[in-house]
């Protein structure tokens, strides 16, 4: 059997890897491959070791096969190494039987062992070259699958096929003012399809589960959608099917019902912040999207997920869920597979041993001029196109090429350090970023197209390959990234302070003054500069740098703001300002924030779109009365209570356990108590978001899972906290409101 079509989803079973194949007509076909098995790599030092894992009785009843083949086992080693490799009858055995040969081999390191922890799917993708979305031809034989891909992940116009999508909701019998339990009767389950809407309401609980499948097989989506599936929708749907005595399957294999996950899910550390990812709600043949727990859909919708899976090799479920460092690792992981390199099951390249006086030169990060505080004028800015991931692939910087013991006399050296550059091989991280930076220009250039559709389309691929580049140097540094080494994250810092002193140098040699620099953005000054002065500029420090910049605009002003703490500090990442062209920019204010209720951010915006009118700061100054007048408005709507509750809400992403929360009287932890009496303690990473409903002594808050029609907010506290929002941007010009709002002063 040939079946021509796209590679929609794929997973293991034990007899071998499954396919879904989604054809032109809509249909979906279901192939397996029994050729294929999981496989790990075990490394040691003498033949016997590896001998002796062989011979062990509990390892060889799980060994389908062995083989002793050539790997390159670490990636700095020169040569390739004897390896065993075991292929597993089970896959899901892989873990266990990796921690038994750790055992086996008594000390550490005397047993290594390579490719234990990477999903099979995405093994078998590195293995057979192909990818999710592929367009292809496959031909199914009585054990394997023949691939013939008509498709390539470098393509820019790829098309999708029309996916049929549904979003499911449910509706529960709870007491108000209560949390849903998974002990709530299910009333109905809601199918929103485009333009349609389904409820399916029964007698009981049986019927409605036998009801919501029939629709499901009818409408046949390739894609569920849900608000919370992974969290909560799915686990209660199991739940209640399991009380009611039934299986549920939403799966185009129906053989595959729904399964509680083992565990509620995981909290980790990540770029100095507590995260919490619930686990995954898998369907089979079907991908299940949870708009809740997928950064790169609320990032880039759908068009920046396939472009995310086919470039990284991941099944779309499997994406849509990943941190963007897994991203990064997936493609990492391609090309190593590919150049015969082994993955390690548990990192261990060390730090290049440093001196003191190494180290006080090396570990100093990127180069930062702090801002000058205060309001400026015609102020230009410039910023490098992806630099960090431009300079990883363009100065061959990765674990193995930075101080490589092969090229000890090369002449590509890390500046200030002194640290050799491989000459002889281009490394891991380049080969991978390679394909990011590339299609990420010609999708730029490609969205200029008149076509607004097309362009959204390059905008979503574009934005979805910007935030792996934005992640990938910091990646380099992670102490759990398997092909990560703090030697090539210190060396492209230097690489950026080199570059940036020598932008700034070239930028005063043409008589500009620098006000601000960070990470790869740089803010100059040149009273009555041209339009040919800002073009020389850019010329001449692509010429002698190396990296193409871009210049952004002109600003009619840009404020510069200091510390909360002290008015002397500058703050790097917060500023805010006005284009000539009326575009506004802000970092780091409220509302670019994540956590600011929505009123705040919405009045802010337009506090700063009064602002904008002016062109000058002393313009900006006699707007002020306007900028109160909408003071004024807001803080009626809030004393009369005309705000809706939803865009008073707080989100605060907690970074310990509720029970770890409560040394301290705040409102988050009221919050987080009220939700515990509920029966749910949320853990850390999880996010909270609630009503302030009484700032005075009782420090009261409302989570909004339990705001009901008599719940009232504290009006004191939000005007209290508004005028707070409005100062951020007028203080720069002299001009502040007390929390009074029946009071103005002069700063």
């Amino acid at each position: 059997m040939t079946v021509t079509g796209w590679l929609l989803d794929s997973y293991p079973q034990k007899d071998g890897m499954v396919f879904w194949i989604r054809r032109q007509d809509g249909s979906a076909v279901k192939l397996k491959d029994k050729s294929w098995a999981g496989s790990i790599y075990v490394a040691a030092d003498a033949s016997d070791d590896l001998n002796a894992v062989l011979h062990d009785g509990e390892i060889s009843q799980h060994i389908l096969k062995h083989q002793f083949l050539r790997r390159q086992e670490k990636l700095t080693d020169q040569a390739e190494s004897i390896v065993l490799k075991l292929t597993l009858g089970d896959f899901t055995k892989m873990p266990s039987i990796a921690r038994h040969i750790e055992r086996l081999g008594g000390g550490f390191g005397r047993l290594r062992l390579y490719n234990v922890d990477l999903l099979p799917a995405q093994s078998y993708f590195y293995e057979h070259g192909v990818f999710p979305l592929a367009y292809c031809e496959v031909r199914a034989g009585n054990t394997g699958l023949e691939w013939n891909l008509m498709d390539d992940v470098w393509s820019t116009n790829y098309v999708m096929p029309d996916f049929r999508t549904i979003n499911l909701d449910v509706r529960i019998k709870k007491d108000a003012g209560t949390l849903p339990k998974f002990s709530d009767k299910l009333v109905s389950v809601v199918i929103r399809n485009g333009s349609e809407t389904y409820e399916i309401a029964c007698s009981s609980e049986a019927d409605i589960f036998a009801g919501l499948e029939l629709e499901v097989a009818r409408i046949d989506p390739d894609f569920i959608f849900t608000d919370g599936g992974d969290s909560f929708l799915f686990p209660y749907l199991i739940s209640r099917a399991e009380q009611s005595g039934v299986g549920l399957s939403l799966s185009r294999d129906r053989s595959m019902p729904l399964v509680r996950p083992a565990k509620e899910g995981t909290s980790y550390f990540s770029y100095g912040r507590i995260h919490f990812k619930p686990s995954a709600i898998r369907l089979h043949g079907r991908v299940h999207l949870d708009t809740q727990n997928s950064f790169i859909w609320g990032e880039a919708d759908l068009e920046g997920l396939y472009e995310v899976a086919r470039v990284c090799r991941m099944p779309l479920h499997t994406a849509s869920r990943a941190s963007i460092g897994k991203c990064m690792s997936s493609l990492q992981f391609y090309h190593a597979t590919k150049n015969g390199i082994l993955i390690p099951w548990k990192p261990v390249a060390a730090e290049h041993f440093k001196t003191y006086q190494e180290l006080l030169v090396a570990d100093r990060g990127g180069f930062i001029f702090e801002p000058e505080i205060g309001v400026h004028e015609e102020i230009a800015e410039f910023d490098f196109a992806s630099l960090y991931a431009n300079m990883m692939v363009k100065k061959n910087l990765s674990a193995e090429t930075v101080g490589c013991s092969c090229c000890p006399d090369s002449k590509e050296r890390v500046p200030e350090l002194g640290y050799n550059i491989c000459e002889k091989k281009l490394g891991i991280v380049p080969k991978s970023l390679k394909i990011l930076v590339d299609k990420r220009e010609l999708y730029k250039r490609l969205r200029k197209t008149s076509d607004s559709r097309l362009r959204d389309i390059y905008d979503a691929r574009q934005g979805s390959l910007k935030w792996i580049l934005v992640t990938s140097f910091g990646y380099l540094g992670f102490n759990n990234a398997k092909f990560g080494r703090i030697d090539a994250h210190i060396a492209v810092c230097a690489f950026d302070r080199h570059i940036f002193l020598q932008t700034s140098k070239i930028a005063e040699k043409l008589g500009f003054r620098v006000l601000h620099g960070i990470v790869d953005s740089l803010w100059i000054q040149k009273r009555d500069a041209t339009s040919e002065d800002y073009a020389d500029l850019k010329r001449t420090v692509e010429r002698e740098t190396g990296f193409e910049i871009s210049f952004e605009g002109v600003y009619k002003w840009i404020a510069f703001v200091h510390s909360r703490q002290s008015s002397k500090v500058p703050v790097a990442n917060r500023y805010f300002g006005v284009f000539e062209d009326g575009t506004i920019k802000i970092r780091g204010i409220e509302a670019r924030r994540h956590d600011t209720p929505e009123l705040f951010a919405k009045f802010q915006m337009q506090a700063l779109r009064i602002m904008a009118e002016g062109n000058t700061a002393s313009e900006v100054q006699a707007l002020m009365p306007k900028v109160r007048d909408l003071y004024d408005k807001y803080a009626k709507m809030l004393t009369e209570r005309r705000i809706p509750m939803g865009e008073l809400a707080f989100t605060k992403q907690i970074s310990k356990d509720t029970y770890q929360h409560q040394d301290r009287k705040t409102v988050e932890n009221n919050a987080l108590g009220r939700l515990a009496s509920e029966g749910r303690p949320l853990k850390a990473g999880q996010v909270v978001r609630y009503i302030i409903s009484d700032y005075g002594r009782a420090r009261k808050a409302v989570p909004i899972e339990l705001v009901e029609e008599k719940t009232a907010y504290d009006p004191a506290r939000y005007i209290e906290l508004l005028a707070r929002t409005c100062n951020s941007v007028t203080e720069p010009f002299g001009y502040t409101l007390d929390p009074d709002p029946a009071q103005t002063r002069l700063a």
